[in-house]
């Protein structure tokens, strides 16, 4: 109840509601609260913030922030979730003042949110409104995405949603044309937010809406990123195909070669990260916690066995580095020799002249 809780102070206004960080009276610890007003909600309104609600409840996964709980007072609606103390990822990109990210980084949280969308899409659920302001993160780097307040249950997974909505920047070209869409226009915002990371501006800008529409729907490709590996660009430009046919869903994405890669460095990462308690008390071993988090996902997906897969492909990588670094050391030792015997030609030569 809001008794428990005490607001301290607002920190912006998401889908329908403002947001603010509260901290839990007994354990002392911090989370978000949303406050939505019942009393001035058309039933549109009603809906989308019931909807958020059964939502959030239902879904449990170690990249989808956290439902605590929900309750109504005095005509507004409390949705009390977890705080993620990095902020948004929106933010965070911001904090790079025009330095690129590694690759490495690109593609943790690439990953991460993609795991979150699959969870999502096995239930035949879009989230309509990804971008990188709804991607959160923790004090230790992991992806949270949030904000489900405009997501939409499909009954089957065939089924085609066909309200228009959804943010101008990550909208999908079949949006723009009125078109009905499913699971792949997800894919087209995560491509949008991927490219996001890479070259820390929007894959598709414009100065109105309409600008933006026409450019979206030209099917003109953005310029991609120059300083990342060639799969990961061919990867952002399948998401961003006009044809929702040609992207590929989640489960493909997960299954790729490159991804499949690099989910095995995450997880040694995300082992090898200090342990770090959470703001407001609460204790916990965040690098225990950050390692159990991905883990567990894939063991989770018979589909798709991507720690197997990973450790595999790892070892193959690992085993052809070694072969590598023993192919340089021989090829060392040959320049060595060919040095010792030009320094036994110089030294004959010399020999020759006394």
């Amino acid at each position: 109840m809001l008794d428990d809780y005490q607001l301290l102070k607002a920190i912006g206004k998401g889908s329908y509601g403002e947001v603010w960080l509260a901290k839990h009276l007994r354990d002392r610890r911090q989370f978000v609260v949303k406050k939505i007003s019942l009393q001035s909600a058309n039933q549109k309104e009603r809906k989308s913030a019931e909807q958020e609600c059964k939502l959030l409840s239902q879904l449990k996964h170690p990249n989808i922030v956290g439902y605590k709980d929900s309750f109504e007072a005095k005509g507004i609606l409390y949705i009390v979730m977890a705080f993620c103390e990095g902020g948004d990822l929106y933010s965070r990109l911001k904090e790079q003042r025009g330095t690129a990210l590694s690759e490495r980084q690109v593609v943790e949280w690439f990953v991460q949110i993609t795991m979150a969308l699959q969870y999502m899409h096995e239930r035949n659920i879009l989230h309509r409104d990804l971008k990188t302001q709804n991607i959160f993160l923790t004090r230790s780097r992991i992806i949270k995405v949030g904000d489900l307040g405009i997501a939409r249950v499909l009954d089957s997974s065939n089924d085609m949603a066909k309200t228009l909505i959804g943010t101008p920047y990550y909208m999908s070209p079949e949006l723009f044309s009125n078109k009905p869409y499913n699971h792949k226009s997800d894919v087209w915002a995560l491509g949008c937010c991927v490219y996001e990371m890479a070259t820390l501006k929007h894959a598709f800008n414009a100065r109105d809406f309409n600008s933006l529409s026409n450019k979206i729907l030209q099917g003109r490709m953005p310029d991609m990123p120059m300083q990342y590996s060639a799969e990961l660009v061919a990867l952002i430009r399948a998401m961003l195909s006009q044809d929702p046919d040609k992207r590929p869903s989640v489960n493909r994405i997960l299954r790729d070669r490159f991804i499949r890669r690099n989910i095995q460095m995450f997880l040694d990462a995300t082992a090898n990260r200090p342990s770090t308690a959470p703001a407001g008390g609460g204790g916990g071993n965040r690098r225990s916690e950050a390692r159990r988090e991905v883990p567990q996902r894939a063991r989770e997906d018979p589909p798709l066995p991507a720690e197997a897969a990973a450790r595999a492909s790892d070892r193959e990588l690992r085993e052809r580095e070694r072969e590598r670094e023993r192919e340089r050391e021989r090829e060392r030792e040959r320049e060595r020799e060919r040095e010792r015997e030009r320094e036994r030609e110089r030294e004959r030569e010399r020999e020759r002249q006394r």
